[in-house]
């Protein structure tokens, strides 16, 4: 008779370093939950929102990655009802975020380049200026109490409200809060006024 698959939920243990203080352990579990559970289910999610130029398995095997050292390093905390695989889904949506960022740049500057010479002293000053604009937003923000700061760091990086306050465990209602007095206090600053 073959002996049952563990349940997700022991496999994940056996990815912690605090539950699992046995390296080569810990890397085998990781080879089978990617393999039973994990690769398949992150790599959909990848397909279904992937809408840049870097290739799915790219992104896939970056999320895995980023998965991993976070795991290792102590920063993944179980939560009850939560999947494993959201997490990493989750690192994976970040992962395509930069990837649409890292994409815009290049557009951006193969914009500049294909510009008739006459205008291209203009365009280098546009996106010198934009720069700085993106430069001085960064010190303001750094100016921002903690909280006020990861919320507005998160909500210009592309999130919605909900998904940052599941970031951040926070009320949806606080994050609005937050990202309001956040924005007035950018505007007083004179970044976006």
């Amino acid at each position: 008779m073959m002996a049952q698959p563990e349940s997700d939920e022991a496999l994940v243990e056996r990815l912690l370093p605090s539950a699992n203080p046995d390296p080569e352990d810990r890397a085998r579990a990781w080879a089978e939950w990617h393999a039973r559970v994990g690769g398949a289910a992150v790599l959909k999610f990848i397909r279904t929102k992937n809408s840049t130029a870097e290739p799915d398995e790219d992104i896939l095997q970056d999320a895995m990655m980023t998965a991993y050292v976070e795991v290792e390093r102590g920063r993944y905390e179980h939560r009850a009802g939560i999947p494993f695989t959201a997490y990493v889904k989750g690192i994976a949506r970040n992962k395509i975020r930069e990837a649409r960022r890292r994409q815009r740049r290049w557009e951006t500057l193969d914009d500049i380049i294909s510009t008739p010479t006459d205008s291209l002293p203009r365009q280098l000053e546009i996106a010198f200026e934009s720069s700085e604009q993106r430069r001085a937003l960064w010190q303001s923000l750094s100016r921002l109490p903690p909280q006020r700061r990861q919320v507005l760091e998160c909500y210009l990086g592309g999130e919605s409200l909900s998904e940052i306050a599941v970031r951040l465990e926070m009320t949806e209602e606080l994050v609005r809060q937050h990202k309001h007095r956040g924005l007035r206090r950018l505007q007083q600053m004179s970044i976006f006024g």
